[in-house]
């Protein structure tokens, strides 16, 4: 081992030795021309590093700039079909999550006396006079249009009728009056003479446009029903042109007062008319009440339907020529509002209207000198009715129903609305035997009458 390292170490002195001073030197000056060579080339290679660095520093904004433009486009596609499918849907969705109808309420009227009568006469007969006649039609005249806006034409269509096109003395249809909208209804109240037959019921409001319409609930006492109109179906410029009716007070209407009406009265929709008051003292009798008729001095159709408003343009007066006395067939004649509010009310919630089949008069002072209780005589007994079935008979007098005494028919007829069909009532009275008038009770099942 000692011996190699020995000479190896000789061998390398030796060479050393030996070197020529010129190979040395070329070998020199190749080995530096090498080093600015590699040099050169480190130069070149770290610019070329640079440019690169640069380039992919350039490619990176745009591809960030075309990721936030892809983004923008597909959050921007996104909303529109959003847009699109909530509108598609929004009927399904409120038809799946709507809530409760809401319940109609009528506001009780304020009793006006006889003072408030002969102030409103007074003033009624100040605006009549000559000077102010002209005006008085101007201000009618747009009282009349805005009044029309919650009037509307109930059509009920038979078979391939078309009903859009036919003459309007041949057309199915009544006058209805917008009452309220219940959250998912819009609640027409109307005569229900057009379901005779009819396959289909449309609703034609003030702007022209027809809806389909059902019937939601009737009394086929007065022959009257609420119609309902899916409100979701309504277009929204439907709904800019009409409004509820305001219902006035039929009680503070007087002989001699202005009235409007509009509706179907002369036999075709969309009339309007202009009169005065001419009676409001007469009434009609039917089972378990009686309802005060408002008669103007304007000629009407036999058939005819419609409104009556005040110069407030408040409704006093429902029309139905059906209720008028032969001898006032051809003037417009109709319910007073006051008396059907509590019908319009419970019919509008989905409620009927209760019925015992009791036709009566009042008491009065007159008839209690002949001896007669005070009460309500019971003048005749409907056929099939609660009433008859019970045991009531006419010549009765009913002095109270369910604990509540009654002294005329409106006193009755108050204390029976406030039953529902079904209820079990206790109703007692007098009748008239051998020895003079002894108490009598019944138990009565309150019915309905649709």
């Amino acid at each position: 081992m000692y011996t190699i390292k020995r000479t190896v170490k000789e061998m390398d002195a030796s060479m050393e030795e030996h070197k020529d001073p010129q190979i040395e030197q070329e070998i020199s000056e190749k080995e530096q021309d090498t080093s600015e060579k590699e040099q050169d080339t480190s130069g070149e290679e770290y610019s070329f590093l640079q440019e690169t660095i640069k380039d992919e520093a350039g490619g990176a904004v745009q591809k960030l700039k075309k990721d936030l433009l892809r983004t923008l486009c597909l959050g921007l596609a996104f909303g529109i079909i959003a847009c699109f499918g909530f509108y598609a849907v929004k009927p399904l969705m409120e038809r799946i999550f709507e809530s409760s109808p809401k319940e109609v309420t009528i506001p009780e009227e304020e009793e006006e006396g006889e003072e408030d009568a002969s102030q409103q006469e007074q003033q009624v007969a100040q605006t009549l006079d000559e000077e102010s006649f002209r005006q008085m039609q101007q201000e009618m005249t747009a009282t009349a249009l805005e009044a029309s806006r919650a009037v509307v034409e109930i059509t009920g269509v038979t078979g391939s009728q078309d009903w859009m096109n036919e003459s309007y003395d041949n057309k199915n249809s009544v006058t209805g009056l917008i009452i309220a909208d219940n959250g998912q209804e819009l609640l027409i109240f109307g005569k229900t003479s057009v379901l005779a037959d009819a396959q289909e019921i449309h609703v034609t409001f003030y702007d022209g446009t027809s809806y389909a319409a059902s019937l939601k609930k009737r009394d086929g006492n007065l022959g009257f029903g609420i119609y309902a109109v899916n409100r979701v179906e309504i277009q929204q410029s439907t709904w800019s042109q009409i409004k509820t009716a305001v219902l006035g007070s039929s009680n503070a209407v007087s002989k001699g007062n202005p009235v409007i009406v509009i509706g179907k009265q002369f036999g075709y929709e969309g009339g309007i008319g202009f009169g005065t008051v001419a009676a409001t003292r007469n009434f009609i009798e039917t089972a378990d009440g009686e309802y005060r008729l408002i008669c103007t001095d304007i000629a009407a159709a036999a058939d005819g339907t419609g409104i009556m408003v005040n110069l407030d343009g408040e409704v006093t007066a429902v029309i139905d020529q059906t209720v008028s006395e032969e001898d006032s067939m051809n003037l417009v004649t109709g319910y007073g509002i006051t008396d059907i509010k509590d019908i319009i009310e419970k019919l509008s919630n989905d409620e009927t209207i209760p019925y015992i089949g009791i036709q009566g008069i009042d008491v009065t002072e007159e008839i209690a000198n002949q001896g007669i209780p005070e009460g309500v005589y019971v003048k005749e007994v409907d056929a099939e009715s609660p009433a008859m079935a019970a045991g009531i008979q006419a010549g009765d007098i009913i002095t109270s129903i369910g604990g509540e005494e009654v002294k005329s028919l409106t006193a009755y007829h108050n204390a029976l609305m406030d039953r529902d069909s079904g209820d079990e009532v206790r109703i007692r009275g007098q009748r008239r035997g051998s020895g003079g008038y002894v108490d009598i009770t019944f138990s009565v099942t309150v019915g309905s009458k649709e």
